[in-house]
């Protein structure tokens, strides 16, 4: 399959993000997060192992509760000590070079703080149960009521939320289990979190640094569909708008969804 859109933007933003951060700060490492209950099949060696690798970190199991994990962007270099059990982990900074590293102070370039968060939030991700729960049926309730009151943002980068509607499968499938697994292995290499809630059903959670998206997937032998619940830090509005990379990132899975569905 071609290089998806998603993955040259995210690669630009990434870029971005390294050459415009500036400024000094204390280094951020993560307190132990303990995680008790944790989605079906999913260990916290392997939530830092697939956060890891998504983001660029060469990650190394030194002992049974012991990573490494570098980081290498041109000149810059993070080390990193990620300490684990099977229900919680830390981080904290080992070395950094061409950073502003002061060990001495405890200080560092602002650059190396938002790797770390970003970081630890996609390692949340995959450790956080994704449930329909009473919050998410009111959140996906009010997006309904915001679709039918749909009026233009009026600039280029609020755009309406793009939903997949009833999108065709064209290949037959015994059983519509089948499907479930083809949808979830999508997920899987997009990172997308997924949750089966039901047959027909699974609900997917994308997170990109600080911004992050819920949506539901409905499917049957015949079709599928993709519709927006909830978002945080991608200025969703009343009026079904939101920022165009949430439509991209849609558009990814969409991509990923067909190709394997119908191959």
């Amino acid at each position: 399959m071609k290089r998806s859109i998603l993955k040259i933007l995210s690669s630009s933003l990434f870029a971005i993000f390294i050459l415009t951060g500036c400024g000094i700060n204390k280094v951020y490492n993560v307190p132990s997060k303990t995680f008790n209950e944790k989605p079906e099949n999913q260990t916290v060696y392997n939530a830092i192992i697939k956060a890891g690798e998504y983001l660029g970190w060469n990650m190394k199991q030194v002992d049974n509760n012991t990573i490494i994990g570098n980081l290498v962007i041109r000149e810059h270099i993070a080390k990193i000590q990620i300490t684990y059990d099977k229900n919680s982990y830390n981080i904290k900074l080992l070395e950094a070079q061409n950073l502003n590293y002061d060990k001495s102070n405890n200080t560092i370039h602002n650059n190396y703080n938002g790797w770390i968060r970003n970081l630890e939030n996609q390692i949340d991700s995959k450790l956080i149960v994704l449930k329909m729960n009473e919050k998410l049926k009111i959140e996906e309730q009010l997006a309904a009521n915001y679709k039918k009151d749909q009026i233009p943002a009026g600039n280029n980068k609020y755009k309406p939320i793009y939903d997949v509607e009833n999108k065709s499968i064209n290949k037959k499938y015994e059983n519509i289990q089948q499907i479930s697994q083809k949808i979830l292995n999508v997920g899987d290499k997009t990172n997308w979190v997924m949750s089966k809630q039901k047959e027909g059903f699974i609900l997917a959670k994308v997170v990109r640094r600080v911004h992050t998206a819920i949506v539901r997937i409905d499917y049957t032998l015949n079709s599928y569909s993709i519709k927006y619940i909830t978002s945080t830090n991608l200025g969703a509005d009343t009026h079904y708008n939101i920022h165009n990379n949430y439509n991209i990132w849609i558009k990814e899975l969409e991509e990923g969804i067909d190709f394997t569905l119908n191959n």
